[in-house]
C-alpha cells in the first residue's frame, strides 16, 4: 500500500471495522480516521456531507487519498464521496466482508440511497486499487460469510465454469 505520493490520507471506517479490522491494517503514518455509523440506513447524503466536512476540515486537496476500509456500505459511499469531493480524489477499496470482496468493491459502481430508494444517486468511478486480504474474513459472523458466499456462487454460475466446478466438488455438512 504505497501512499507516498499523496498529500493527505484518510481511512473511512464504521464502528465495526474500526474495532475488528483496523488493528490488522498496517499503521499508515499521518493518516486520519473518519468513522461513520454502520448500516444501509446511513448510506445517504447526510453521511456524505459528514465525510466531505471531515476532508475539508483536514485540508484535503486534489492530491489526497481516501481509503474505504469496510463492507459494501463503506465502499459504495466512500467511493461516491471521494469521486465527488473536489471533482474527484483517488480512493482505494479495502473490503472486509466476503460480499464486498466478491462484488461491491469491484466494477466502479458507487452510490448512496435517496428518498428510501437504494443506490438512487450514484456514478461509476474506478478505485486506484482494490486490496483484498482474507484475514478480515476471520472477523465475520457465519451469517455474513454465507451471504457473501451466495454472491460467489452467483458469479460462478454466471461466468466462471471452473469456479462453479470447484464449488460443487466441496462436500458440505
Amino acid at each position: 500500500l504505497d501512499i507516498s505520493g499523496y498529500s493527505k490520507v484518510a481511512i473511512l471506517v464504521d464502528e465495526n471495522t474500526k474495532r475488528d479490522c483496523l488493528p490488522k491494517l498496517p499503521q499508515l503514518d499521518n493518516s486520519i480516521i473518519i468513522k461513520i455509523e454502520s448500516g444501509e440506513e446511513h448510506k445517504n447524503i447526510n453521511t456524505c456531507n459528514f465525510i466531505w466536512k471531515q476532508l475539508t476540515a483536514h485540508h484535503f486537496d486534489r492530491n489526497s487519498l481516501l481509503i474505504n476500509f469496510g463492507g459494501g456500505v463503506i465502499g459504495d459511499m466512500g467511493g461516491f464521496a471521494a469521486s465527488t469531493y473536489k471533482r474527484g480524489i483517488d480512493f482505494i477499496q479495502i473490503p472486509t466482508t466476503l460480499l464486498a470482496m466478491a462484488d461491491a468493491s469491484v466494477g466502479g459502481k458507487l452510490g448512496i440511497d435517496f428518498n428510501g430508494l437504494k443506490n438512487q444517486v450514484g456514478l461509476y468511478s474506478n478505485p486506484k486499487s482494490v486490496i483484498i486480504n482474507p484475514i478480515f474474513l476471520q472477523t465475520l459472523a457465519e451469517e455474513e460469510l454465507k451471504s457473501g458466499f451466495a454472491e460467489v456462487v452467483k458469479h460462478a454460475l454466471i461466468s466462471d465454469k471452473n469456479l462453479w466446478e470447484k464449488i460443487i466438488s466441496v462436500p458440505f455438512n
